[in-house]
């Protein structure tokens, strides 16, 4: 359902893009995790308790269930959130669990205590399953007289976060994704299984910690010599200046559709600049000055749905980056 969503937005702002005046750009942005950890947590283990695997065939390919592989799953699991630098010290540990205690269960009190004060940490991420399923799937594409063969692969891993003196995890995350690939003769047991644990590694780094997305917005821009120069200076990034211009240009006219630009594209420079509140204020005063069914309302109605939206998320990711004084570079 999701990738309908995206799709349909996509194809909502290309629509936009086409009218006369608007132009695209993309930039990079910070989203806020799935979780939220207390500021406290500063240092992390990531902990392989999956239950061990044979080595995955290189001549086989299966079709059903199969067992990720736990320590590639971690290694890029810490790899990541090292590279996110969001904790100050991550930490693996492959073999540090040596109680004789059934893989994959949760982790009692008294050794998530002694996990924690053997590796200096202040929470244990452990990895304790990752489940595959896998499938042939036929994909339909316009033109193609016959379906496309496509293997079809879903991914359940089971990740747990214990801080010490807490009974219970704090934290379980178990979330199935997806991928599609190439059905071809070449695709193994081996191939699957690796780029599984890798892949899942990957996604739950962006589930436990702040992470960049490209995205891509739109604006207008000629008509008037303010707004082109300040066009000029949003592709050269200088958004105070492209700011300061707008803002000028929106307040020496009474109405009409360039006063409406002029509060859109201000929106715009809120929000690239992490003033979501003016972001929303602004785009609220493109919308009253938009006429009705015009080119402006509806520019103005989409990103006022995509600023609704970020601005929910905005308030999390100040939260969770209380810890670097909300520095988001």
């Amino acid at each position: 359902m999701k990738k309908y969503i995206v799709a349909g937005i996509l194809f909502a702002a290309t629509m936009l893009v086409s009218c006369g005046g608007l132009q695209s750009f993309t930039f990079d942005q910070l989203y806020p995790a799935e979780v939220t950890f207390p500021e406290q947590v500063r240092t992390v283990a990531v902990v392989n308790h999956a239950p061990a695997i044979p080595s995955p065939k290189k001549n086989l390919l299966t079709l059903g269930k199969l067992d990720g592989d736990g320590k590639v799953l971690s290694e890029t699991l810490a790899g990541g959130l090292a590279d996110s630098r969001y904790f100050q010290q991550v930490v693996i540990s492959d073999s540090a669990i040596t109680q004789e205690l059934t893989e994959g269960e949760i982790l009692p009190q008294p050794v998530v205590d002694s996990l924690a004060q053997v590796l200096g940490v202040d929470m244990i991420l452990s990895v304790d399953r990752i489940q595959l399923l896998t499938g042939k799937k036929e994909i339909y594409y316009l033109g193609l007289m016959v379906p496309f063969a496509a293997f079809d692969l879903k991914m359940r891993p089971v990740l747990r976060a214990y801080i010490p003196s807490r009974v219970m995890p704090v934290v379980t995350i178990s979330k199935v994704d997806s991928l599609l690939w190439d059905l071809n003769p070449t695709l193994s047991d081996h191939d699957v299984v690796n780029e599984a644990s890798q892949h899942t590694g990957f996604t739950l780094v962006n589930q436990l910690v702040p992470h960049w997305k490209s995205v891509e917005r739109i604006y207008f821009d000629g008509g008037n010599p303010d707004m082109r120069d300040a066009a000029v200076s949003l592709r050269e990034g200088d958004w105070q200046e492209a700011g300061r211009l707008w803002k000028n240009l929106y307040d020496s006219l009474k109405k009409g559709k360039l006063k409406s630009r002029a509060a859109f594209n201000m929106a715009l420079a809120c929000e690239v600049q992490g003033m979501m509140s003016e972001a929303v204020d602004w785009i609220e005063k493109s919308k009253s000055c938009a006429a009705k069914g015009s080119e402006e309302e509806r520019a103005a109605l989409f990103y006022s749905t995509i600023l609704q939206e970020r601005a929910k998320g905005f308030q999390l990711l100040n939260l969770q980056m209380a810890r670097f004084g909300n520095k988001f570079n």
